[in-house]
């Protein structure tokens, strides 16, 4: 039996009908990750969730910590330390052989705080958050856009010249 054209069409079109949903339903359950591809990915996404918990923990402690010390530096500059006594300041600088003028150690009674407050003014601001690790690595990050003071020196190398070939030619390897 002989098929036309015709005939061959029809026959590839009636496989095709039936093998291309059979080859579908097989490429989409090869393709499909197995059942360990799937644990390993949930015990990844498991660790990476434990992992920023513990990152968000730390920086909230780290925070606290800065709190904590931004706070015991406020108490430092509020505590004075006692006055000394003014014999014992002349009897330390006459150890010393320095008299000492009543006139330059007493205090003046009107401090210059608009020129103080101006000085603070003119302070850059500080991130208040910003706590320096007590140990391991420090990572600093430089501006991309920083242009560079000095230009790259360029070497020039002096290279030996190539040996000549020409003399390898005669060889019959």
């Amino acid at each position: 039996m002989v098929l036309s054209p015709r005939g061959w069409i029809a026959i590839g079109a009636w496989l095709s009908l039936i093998l291309v949903p059979v080859l579908h339903y097989y490429w989409k359950r090869w393709d499909r990750p197995s059942k360990a591809a799937l644990d390993e990915m949930a015990r990844r996404k498991h660790e990476l969730e434990v992992k920023r918990a513990f990152e968000l923990e730390d920086m909230k402690l780290r925070a606290e910590e800065a709190n904590q010390a931004k706070l015991e530096m406020e108490q430092r500059k509020r505590t004075v330390p006692p006055q000394v006594d003014s014999e014992v300041l002349h009897d330390a600088w006459g150890q010393l052989g320095i008299e000492l003028n009543e006139e330059s150690a007493s205090e003046p009674d009107e401090l210059e705080i608009p020129k103080i407050k101006e000085m603070l003014e003119s302070l850059p601001e500080v991130d208040e958050e910003f706590v320096t690790p007590e140990t391991g690595p420090i990572l600093v990050e430089l501006p991309k856009n920083t242009p560079i003071d000095e230009e790259p020196k360029l070497v020039k190398d002096e290279l030996e010249p190539a040996p000549d070939m020409e003399s390898w030619n005669e060889t019959d390897w």
